[in-house]
């Protein structure tokens, strides 16, 4: 089995602290973790089992970020529903580095353990996966998905997700990373993440 790690976001939505197919968790304060439940707005496509040779095809974008950052930004642009709260427009997310290599991160262990969680296959959290890459916070959130193609279809389920849309939303933050890993020896195929922090 090769894995085919790629910058970009995965696809079937999952938030931290959630059992459904989509969730999301953000957190303002280091000592108060939020984990708000969201319930799936599609069902993911479970593919046939792989072939025991198969191998990833796809190859990451250069301009993953730039389109990214765009789709999120236009988002935040304008009022959102998101469930039954309407979220006022709010000011542009600035892409980080230290955020996209954390979304990576845990992207790569969802596509390599077959698994989506916002809680890593050691156990770690989204906020340790920040700090671990050197990022000093104030606050955080992080969406997860898997089984979504594009960066369209990813964000059609996230903004249908009330707590995802609420983290897209959210005037908490003000920068963001994001990646997916795809690997096509799992059930989903492509694995999501986009991380949100402000910094202290």
């Amino acid at each position: 089995m090769r894995l085919l790690i790629l910058p970009l976001i995965s696809v079937f939505l999952w938030g931290c602290g959630s059992s459904s197919n989509e969730s999301s968790t953000s957190n303002s304060n280091p000592s108060d973790t939020t984990m708000p439940d969201s319930g799936s707005s599609e069902t993911p496509i479970v593919p046939s089992p792989p072939a025991e040779d198969s191998e990833p095809v796809r190859q990451p974008d250069a301009n993953f970020a730039d389109q990214m950052l765009q789709a999120v930004n236009a988002k935040r642009a304008t009022t959102q529903i998101c469930g039954s709260t309407e979220m006022p427009a709010v000011p542009a997310l600035t892409w980080d580095h230290s955020l996209e290599a954390a979304a990576f991160a845990h992207s790569s262990d969802m596509a390599n353990g077959d698994f989506l969680s916002h809680t890593g296959s050691d156990g770690n959290s989204p906020s340790d996966r920040i700090s671990a890459q050197g990022y000093t916070w104030s606050a955080w959130a992080e969406n997860v998905a898997a089984g979504q193609f594009g960066i369209d279809a990813v964000m059609n389920s996230w903004m249908a997700s009330e707590g995802h849309c609420k983290n897209i939303m959210s005037a908490n933050v003000t920068q963001m990373g994001a990646s997916f890993v795809e690997n096509s020896d799992t059930r989903y195929g492509i694995y999501w993440t986009q991380a949100f922090a402000r910094p202290r």
